[in-house]
């Protein structure tokens, strides 16, 4: 096909382009010797253009040029120019757009979609629950260990919040029933749903396990109907996985997410383009993406309790009060502005590990054992993207809800877990400095690298903490994470349960 068009057609079209040159500049030498001819000329030419006539509809050289009308053959030329093109404009399938030929078929379709989609499953981990246990559907469930990870809206309208603790969510729901949370189910039903939305559109982000963005931008013709290809989504996702969705769709992400949270469980809204700003005047700012219950109070003191009220504020205030990232932010997104793209998949950024303790604990060595896992499963993950990091952070939370975080660089990037544990242990001697029971602990490492091994060629050690790391991660490959594990993973082994994934902690959703 692409020589035929090339020998064919275009070629004979760059011919023709050249005769016409060529007639042309014959023409301007007649002009020269007769005026009267040359202000017929220069007055005929601007009105060529301005009929929107092509080169090759204008030549008389008949049978070598082709015309690009609905993709047809004639030899016969064609002097009506304008019908040519209004042709082409009826048939914008025809071949000739597609492959380019036509002058028109560079003419870019206007996007007058809401074409960036947020999707978020509702309660997804209690969802999850109540899918694979049908006992427990249209009941209250609350998922997670010492504090709630996630709660079934029957739960929520008793007044049951995410991050609550398990004693005063049972206190508000006394009838709740508590589930302990299983993360590899979570992982399968998330992927399920990312399939479907695949088939939808190749442009699909995983924002968070149950958060998902998608962008429409081009489909025009491919759904007509844009609405209801929304509505058949969020009908099919229930229909393979048993989980509802909430789907909003706007021009930008933040908007995007604030309408698919507004009416949630199966909400559905779309925010035509251009009404943004009204759609986000009369919503409290809480709901503004950013603002926290702090940055909330702190405008509420100032009478501000709308959007609509917090666009008023000029930027520079905003710039005073939050600082100048955030002020900036908060400016933009106040007026539905988000320069954020649907992102592809790629490899991650930053990796981070963490989960809470129940009850607490002040017991050091338990405590340094959990940072011990939390870094194996780093080291392992920044394996497997072949990536190494120049920064790891350390974050604790006592019980009375103070916390304290602290990030280092490296001396070298790496992703050997002994020495992410090794700065991890020292980070902690800094940070563990008060007489509480630590409630959280995590670990994270940032300014990801690519693995270069090369620089290690010569360090013994190195190579031999290399071959033992690759050693271990194809043993857990093949027969599970607790095929093999360090020493301290056996103190562990007595307080947590084991699958072949790994250890039960008491947030596996952040704890893989």
């Amino acid at each position: 096909m692409d020589v035929c068009v090339e020998n064919v057609f275009i070629t004979p079209a760059i011919e023709t382009i050249n005769v016409i040159h060529a007639t042309a500049e014959e023409k301007d030498r007649a002009a020269s010797s007769d005026p009267h001819h040359g202000h017929r000329e220069t007055d005929a030419e601007p009105e060529t253009v301005a009929r929107g006539s092509s080169p090759a509809d204008s030549s008389e050289s008949g049978g070598t040029s082709g015309s690009c009308s609905g993709g047809s053959l004639d030899p016969s030329p064609k002097p009506d120019a304008p019908h040519t093109e209004a042709a082409t404009e009826k048939n914008p399938w025809s071949a000739w757009s597609w492959l380019g030929v036509c002058k028109n078929s560079t003419r870019k379709i206007p996007n007058t979609i809401p074409n960036i989609v947020h999707v978020d499953v509702d309660a997804f981990f209690a969802s999850v629950e109540q899918v694979l246990n049908p006992k427990l559907r249209g009941k209250p469930v609350l998922v997670g260990r010492g504090c709630v990870a996630s709660a079934s809206y029957e739960a929520k309208f008793h007044g049951v919040k995410t991050a609550m603790g398990f004693r005063e969510a049972l206190r508000v729901c006394p009838k709740a029933i508590v589930v302990p949370g299983q993360y590899e189910h979570y992982a399968d039903f998330a992927e399920r749903v990312r399939r479907i939305l695949e088939t939808y559109t190749p442009a699909v982000e995983t924002a968070a396990l149950d958060d998902f963005y998608l962008d429409f931008a081009g489909t025009e013709r491919l759904y007509p109907d844009y609405e209801a290809t929304l509505l058949r989504l969020q009908a099919e996702i229930r229909g393979r996985t048993g989980l509802s969705v909430s789907v909003g769709a706007a021009r930008t992400k933040v908007v995007a997410s604030i309408a698919s949270r507004l009416e949630r469980p199966r909400g559905f809204r779309m925010v035509a383009p251009g009404e943004e700003e009204n759609f986000l005047t009369p919503l409290p700012v809480e709901k503004l993406h950013g603002i926290g219950h702090v940055h909330a109070g702190a405008l509420a003191e100032r009478g501000i309790a709308t959007i609509g009220q917090l666009r008023q504020v000029p930027k520079p205030a905003l710039r005073a009060a939050f600082g100048e990232a955030i002020g900036q932010q908060i400016w933009e997104r106040a007026r539905g502005l988000d320069g954020r793209e649907v992102l592809l998949p790629s490899t991650p950024k930053s990796v981070s590990r963490e989960t809470t303790i129940e009850g607490g604990t002040i017991d050091t060595e338990f405590l340094g054992g959990l940072i011990e896992y939390l870094s194996e499963r780093i080291g392992s993950t920044l394996r497997e993207y072949g990536k190494q990091a120049r920064t790891i952070g350390l974050r604790i939370r006592y019980v009375d809800h103070f916390s304290a975080h602290q990030a280092v660089r490296l001396t070298k990037p790496t992703n050997d877990e002994r020495e992410l544990l090794a700065a991890a242990k020292d980070l902690f001697t800094k940070l563990f400095t008060r007489r509480v029971a630590v409630r959280l602990a995590g670990v994270s490492v940032h300014n990801l690298e690519t693995d270069k091994r090369q620089h290690e060629l010569f360090d013994t050690n190195a190579n031999r903490r290399w071959y033992l790391n690759r050693g271990l991660d194809s043993v857990r490959g093949r027969y599970g994470w607790n095929a093999v594990f360090y020493g301290k993973g056996l103190e562990l082994r007595e307080h947590y349960a084991t699958k072949p994934n790994g250890l039960v902690l008491s947030t596996p959703c952040l704890s893989r």
